[in-house]
Order: C-alpha cells, then sequence, then structure tokens
C-alpha cells in the first residue's frame, strides 16, 4: 500500500530533526568554548617575500574541533533531506525505484542549474517540477540553497569551515603542548568561512570581522556559524513542509 504524505513527511523529518540536534548540540559545544582565548605571537600579515617577518601579539579564540565536524554533519543532514525529498517525488511520480542521478537539484547559477536539471529530476511529476524551479535553487535566486550545497560539498571533499581570522583548536585526541592553529589567509583553499561562531551581540571579544576583499567570495560570506546553520534549518524544514502537496 502506497505511503500516505504524512507518512513521507515522517521519513524526511529524520534528517531535519538530526540537523536541529546538531546544531544544539554545536551551541553546547560552542558556548563552552566562549571567551576561551590564549595569548600567542604571530606573523603579520602584510609582510613581503624576503623581509623579515614582523610579530604581533594576539589573543586568539581556542575553539574545540568538535564544533567543525558537528557543524559539517548539520549541513550534509539538511542536503540529504533536500535528496530524500526528490527520492520520494520520484517514486510517486514513476512509481519505481528512482534512478541514481536523481538529487534535488541545486547549481551554481541559473543556466547551469537549466542544463542539469533533467537528469536529477528524472520521474518526478511535472507539477511538482515547477515547483522547485519556483524555488530558483542556484546562486543569486535563492542563496541559502545554494550555500547549503556548497557548505555540504566542500566539508565533505575538501576542507573543514574556518571561523575567524585566525583561531587555535583543541580536542582530546590531539596531543600538543599548543592547540592547533589555522589561519585562514595560508591555506589556499577554498574554504568555507565565517567571521565568528554567535552572532554579533553574544560574540563581543570572539566576534572577528573579515577583511572584504578576503571574504567576499566564500561561502559564508563573512556570517556567523551558528546564525547561518539556524537559518539553513529554518529554509529547508518549511521546504519540505510546502512539498506535503506533491507526496500524495
Amino acid at each position: 500500500m502506497p505511503l500516505s504524505a504524512d507518512a513521507r513527511l515522517v521519513l524526511l523529518r529524520i534528517k531535519i530533526e538530526r540537523a536541529k540536534e546538531h546544531l544544539r548540540n554545536l551551541e553546547n559545544i560552542a558556548l563552552a568554548c566562549r571567551g576561551k582565548t590564549l595569548h600567542i605571537v604571530l606573523p603579520q600579515d602584510n609582510s613581503k617575500a624576503g623581509d623579515i617577518i614582523p610579530k604581533r601579539r594576539e589573543d586568539v579564540p581556542v575553539y574545540s574541533f568538535e564544533m567543525l565536524a558537528v557543524a559539517g554533519d548539520a549541513i550534509h543532514s539538511l542536503r540529504s533531506a533536500l535528496d530524500h525529498l526528490a527520492y520520494q517525488l520520484a517514486i510517486i511520480g514513476s512509481g519505481k525505484p528512482p534512478s541514481r542521478r536523481v538529487e534535488f537539484p541545486i547549481a551554481k547559477d541559473r543556466d547551469t542549474y537549466e542544463a542539469e536539471k533533467a537528469r536529477k529530476v528524472e520521474g518526478i511529476r511535472p507539477e511538482a517540477i515547477e515547483a522547485i524551479d519556483a524555488l530558483k535553487p542556484y546562486k543569486g535566486g535563492n542563496d541559502t540553497l545554494w550555500r547549503i550545497h556548497q557548505l555540504d560539498n566542500i566539508d565533505k571533499h575538501r576542507f573543514v569551515f574556518v571561523i575567524g581570522n585566525d583561531a587555535l583548536f583543541e580536542a582530546s585526541w590531539y596531543d600538543a603542548e599548543m592547540p592547533f592553529l589555522i589561519r585562514p589567509r595560508t591555506l589556499n583553499t577554498d574554504s568555507s568561512l565565517f567571521s565568528g561562531v554567535f552572532d554579533s551581540e553574544m560574540e563581543n571579544d570572539m566576534y572577528f570581522e573579515i577583511d572584504e576583499a578576503f571574504s567576499e567570495t566564500k561561502i559564508g560570506e563573512g556570517g556567523a556559524l551558528i546564525p547561518t546553520l539556524s537559518k539553513c534549518v529554518t529554509v529547508v524544514e518549511k521546504l519540505i513542509g510546502d512539498f506535503r502537496r506533491f507526496l500524495n
């Protein structure tokens, strides 16, 4: 007997609720780290090759490596929820197991979206495809969906999320005298950059403003980590609820 729309929503909520749990866990870990700093000596960023590198002393925030892993898990749960939605829509539309190519289509721009969409929505009913199109799931159309897609790809395949200008990280498994230092300007990677952990009102002395020239091409767009993830959860949860009418 076919599943009801409500039953399908229950299956989709598994991933949404997991994302919420990851976000709550992230908030608790971040609060435990809040205000923790270490006074260290850092090289200046504006020295030229061949120069004697000048030094500066700075109080650098100390975070847990677990924060980066949990943030990536939250984003992955959201991306999975969208793909599970596409899978359910394809089952309903075709009446058979969907192709492995089926996924919720999100692209870097409108042209790419239109070029790649057909294979990703194979079997989905035209009215559901029209609803997906109306979301404009590409950069410049629906930046939150595009950001979820990009953050998931970066975390899975390239690099962990980056917080602040310079940050120190520690963990029970990281056995070293000093926490691990991550300096975004030295990474040479398209990592996803966030200006801090909390919003500006909570950040206080931990808040870091990112230079415009450095942050303008980054996926996090200089926003703080927890508010950005919270918005992503809200958007995906509402989107899936709005698609209930196509799940019968």
